[in-house]
């Protein structure tokens, strides 16, 4: 199976907002670059091989809606990382004591009251094995920065303490090619599907 880890657009926020899962709005105009993916892609929707699995955030579920012409799956599981109280605030705002307390151990702290790392990695886990057995070609998988910085970290077997060093910029994919637990990483977190 191929699958394709792709992060939705930039969002309309402020700049060096916390924004896990909140519901944010797309930036206008985002279809633009959006179309260029979905014709990158060229898969065939209607096509039962071919699934689409996304965040229920409107900022991925548009996304996908877009590139499967509305056959996308919305996974409770492939949300962001819930940020507790930081939610809505800046990054800058936030006191740099809790910021450190997470980096102390950033798989399982969660001073924000929110989710740790490890407890969006097993909810990820939980739901791929659910459906990595299912008759697909092809699978595409429209999330979020730590969703699939998680992602690839399990499917790579790669420590998660170092999953921040992935680079998953916006609608960026990363691209793998799977069959059972043999998993070849073909691009991680690539743009170059836009056209020049």
């Amino acid at each position: 199976m191929n699958l394709y880890l792709i992060r939705h657009p930039k969002p309309d926020v402020k700049k060096g907002l916390c924004y896990g899962d909140m519901d944010v709005p797309l930036l206008e105009g985002w279809e633009v670059g959006a179309l260029g993916l979905k014709n990158a892609l060229s898969l065939d929707f209607s096509d039962p091989s071919n699934v689409v699995y996304h965040s229920p955030l409107s900022r991925a579920s548009q996304l996908a809606m877009f590139l499967s012409d509305g056959h996308g799956h919305s996974i409770e599981a492939l949300k962001e990382l819930d940020f507790g109280h930081w939610e809505g605030l800046c990054w800058q705002d936030i006191p740099r004591q809790e910021i450190d307390l997470w980096a102390e151990n950033i798989v399982h702290a969660a001073p924000y009251g929110g989710e740790s790392l490890q407890v969006v990695a097993d909810r990820v886990w939980e739901w791929w094995l659910s459906v990595r057995d299912l008759p697909m070609e092809n699978c595409v998988v429209v999330a979020h920065s730590g969703v699939i910085k998680v992602f690839v970290s399990l499917l790579c077997q790669w420590p998660l303490a170092q999953c921040h060093r992935i680079d998953a910029g916006f609608s960026s994919v990363t691209e793998l090619s799977v069959q059972g637990d043999f998993v070849v990483l073909k691009r991680l977190g690539a743009g170059d599907w836009v056209s020049a």
